[in-house]
């Protein structure tokens, strides 16, 4: 089937050319220039392109899919200029001869900021202008990620943007969320590399340092902020995080990277890429090590005040030893000379060391590997992505809370197919696409009691009309199955009116989910040494159980199902003087079947009062479990303003305000957004011609509660300072500075985590 859906526009192309018996006198004496127009930063497609043959009538422009083609030229030299707004033009001397058939492909730079030109892709699974993206999208250009990367921790590139609720624990340990309701160990937020979804398959969340390249080879991260279910299935319940890496064509050659800082931080990374003919390929060899701001908090060493001194205290010392990285990858390009683009890349990422903040306490990774592999191809409409992603404990993970050892071993596999397609002169764009997941969980018995197989199918529709030059309607759909919850089925709707040339208001409508976790369903953990258990919502009465004081016995078992959210927003999108970008985006959602976090009494089939086990050295233990239980609503506001001074100077600035109702909760689960009420974000940035720069980035946090799992408490308001800058001695060497909460401020940003201070890291680079 894969094979089918590649050739078959080949296919169709030779029967047209066999089913053509003559050829023309007009083609035989004359020839053709044919191509496609690329970024020369990521190789991404730049539709809309003029293509001139200069001091003649003849000229083309490029497709959406940034394919261009001029017939009928008389045999002669032509100089060749390629010209798009935000973009230099390019010129190119060709001859052409009787008959021939000329391939000229470009690659434009950057020039000048055209905001209003700015291309999205992930909010409808198109490139369209930003100001007529039917959702609310934040950008990282690939130059603000080389020089903010040399950290090494991908959420921070996002920090400042708005709507984001970003909190760290340890040096890796990061909760990235939209728009409320974040907790520990949070996946509302979808993220992906590439197409492959990022989230571990026990607990969801992502392992932000398991990365297998560095940052540096990324071209761009889209923030695509609210619900996101009816493209992107699951868990894109509050967002889609799409990241996608440069292509090996992009930067040939080979590079090498070294960097050094604060708390005994190295890093070091070999790249080297070449291009044979129409193949490319990249292999990344590097590490990351440096050591994590955790501390050890046996016998109630606590950082801070407010901690518990039963549930919070913890009966093993973390490891001290600095968290690290190690990672190879590869990636092997095919480009079609007609534009189509197949790629097949694996690679292995072995994480140690860092210390994760869960609902049931602190769990240190002590060695682990994510081994992870991919195909695409890509081309007239089509896109078929399969991908295979594993994680394996080599050492077993240690609950610093219990004492015991963890294990959650994981493959996680993806097939999806996709096709777009244009018709009624493009004035209608549709999508249909396919997707098949299998996940295999198994935890040697640690956290559940059998290994889990299951599988997950979704099917989905997205059309497109535009109704005038300035006013388009869009509605898509999503049908997802699961062996773990119950069908459901996500639209979406939207309306975008461009009433002014870059200006633009919008009305969204959306419905998401997200899948209750493997924790969440089949948790199953005694404490070893203290009268408590931690149980998932699914699993069995164990057999025997008696004893519970009062005489309350548990109750009937309850099939958990998923979160739902549906959201209604309105947006405004405007450019001023091609200098001044502003965005106003306001939401109001509201939220139903809310999983509780891991709390005591929640669940009616595990009383408050105990209960006793056969064959326990303890005595009686308490309960501590999940359920479904809770209706909020919230209504949010986002607002940011992207200023260009000039060529060389940029500043930006967002504030958003958040506020939420419980409208039902259960009445012993503490349900609160672990948000603040609003946040201010910003940032100033000067360019050098020369490639030289300068980043200053700020957000405050006000006071807000926190609560998830046996942490609970206040986090006191904060503000953090970053600074990056990157200087360019000369095309082949170049060093950053990256230096992270700049005026030393400590803080912690989850109840439960870390101290956090301040990171200074100096990275060079080589390239030959």
């Amino acid at each position: 089937m894969f094979h089918q859906l590649i050739s078959l526009p080949r296919f169709l192309f030779v029967v047209v050319l066999i089913s053509t018996p003559c050829i023309s006198a007009l083609s035989q004496s004359s020839g053709s220039i044919a191509g496609i127009v690329k970024d020369d930063d990521n190789r991404e497609t730049i539709p809309y392109v003029n293509i001139l043959v200069k001091g003649t009538s003849f000229g083309a422009a490029s497709d959406e899919n940034g394919r261009y083609s001029i017939s009928n030229l008389p045999p002669g030299t032509y100089e060749l200029r390629a010209s798009a707004v935000g973009f230099k033009p390019r010129e190119v001397t060709i001859k052409v001869d009787a008959g021939s058939e000329i391939s000229q492909d470009f690659y434009l730079v950057h020039s000048t900021v055209e905001l209003s030109e700015v291309l999205v892709y992930g909010a409808s699974l198109r490139r369209e202008r930003i100001t007529e993206a039917p959702a609310s999208v934040s950008i990282v250009e690939a130059k603000d990620i080389a020089r903010n990367g040399g950290h090494g921790q991908l959420p921070k590139l996002l920090e400042a943007e708005p709507g984001i609720d970003m909190v760290q624990s340890g040096l890796f340990d990061f909760n990235v969320n939209t728009r409320g309701f974040n907790s520990s160990l949070n996946r509302r937020l979808l993220i992906l590399l590439d197409g492959r979804d990022l989230g571990t398959a026990f607990l969801g969340a992502t392992e932000w340092n398991g990365l297998s390249i560095p940052l540096e080879e990324l071209g761009r991260i889209e923030l695509v902020r609210g619900p996101g279910s009816a493209l992107y299935g699951a868990n894109a319940y509050n967002g889609v995080m799409n990241i996608t890496s440069i292509p090996p064509r992009a930067a040939l050659g080979t590079k090498a990277i070294v960097g050094v800082g604060e708390l005994s931080m190295f890093r070091g990374d070999v790249r080297h890429a070449d291009a044979i003919d129409r193949w490319s390929y990249r292999i990344n060899l590097g590490a990351i090590s440096g050591k994590t701001f955790s501390k050890v908090r046996t016998g109630q060493k606590f950082e801070y005040s407010g901690f518990h001194p039963l549930f919070n205290d913890e009966v093993k010392d973390l490891n001290t030893a600095p968290v690290r990285n190690m990672y190879a990858s590869a990636r092997l390009d095919y480009d079609y000379q007609d534009g189509d683009i197949a790629t097949i890349e694996g690679g292995i990422a072995q994480v140690e060391n860092e210390v994760i903040v869960t609902g049931i306490g602190r769990v240190q990774v002590q060695k682990a590997q994510r081994p992870w592999a991919r195909v695409s191809y890509s081309g007239h409409g089509v896109n078929v992505v399969a991908w295979t992603s594993g994680r394996k404990n080599l050492e077993p993970e240690v609950s610093l809370a219990t004492g015991l050892s963890l294990y959650q071993d994981a493959l996680i596999s993806q097939g999806e197919a996709q096709y777009s397609f244009s018709i009624f002169e493009s004035r209608l764009f549709a999508v249909v696409g396919a997707s098949q997941r299998f996940v295999d969980v198994g935890t040697k018995g640690t956290l559940m009691l059998e290994t889990r197989h299951d599988n997950m199918t979704g099917v989905y529709a997205q059309m497109e009309y535009r109704f005038t030059p300035t006013l388009k309607g869009l509605f898509a759909a999503r049908w997802d199955r699961s062996t773990l919850h119950p069908s459901q089925f996500s639209p979406k709707a939207a309306v975008v009116w461009s009433f002014l040339e870059g200006h633009s208001v919008r009305a969204t409508f959306n419905r998401a989910f997200q899948s209750p976790n493997y924790s969440e369903l089949f948790l199953h953990v005694k404490h070893p040494t203290r009268p408590l258990a931690y149980y998932g919502n699914m699993v069995e009465n164990p057999q025997g159980l008696s004893g519970f004081v009062g005489g309350a016995q548990p109750g009937p078992l309850k099939d958990m199902t998923v979160e739902k959210i549906i959201s209604y927003e309105i947006g405004y999108k405007g450019v001023f003087a091609n200098s001044l970008f502003l965005t106003i985006d306001t939401y109001f959602s509201e939220l139903t079947d809310f999983v509780t976090d891991l709390a005591v009494g929640v669940n009616p089939r595990f009383p408050i009062t105990g209960g006793i086990y056969p064959n326990d050295p303890i005595p009686t233990r308490t309960i501590w479990s999940y359920v479904n239980a809770g209706r909020a609503q919230e209504v949010g506001l986002e607002v940011g303003a992207n200023y260009y001074f000039s060529e060389r100077w940029f500043f930006r600035v967002n504030y958003s305000l958040y506020s939420f109702e419980v409208l039902e909760k259960n009445l012993n689960d503490v349900l609160i957004p672990n948000s603040p009420n609003f946040r201010v974000g910003g940032g100033l940035t000067y360019s050098h011609p020369d490639g030289h720069d300068l980043g200053l980035n700020m957000k405050y946090v006000p006071t807000f509660d926190w609560a998830a799992g046996i942490f609970q408490g206040k986090i006191p308001a904060y503000t953090v300072m970053d600074l990056s800058g990157s200087y360019v001695f000369t095309k082949q060497f170049s060093v950053t500075l990256n230096v992270s909460n700049l005026l030393d401020r400590e803080h912690y940003q989850i109840f439960g985590g870390s101290i956090l201070g301040r990171r200074t890291v100096v990275t060079a680079a080589y390239s030959w």
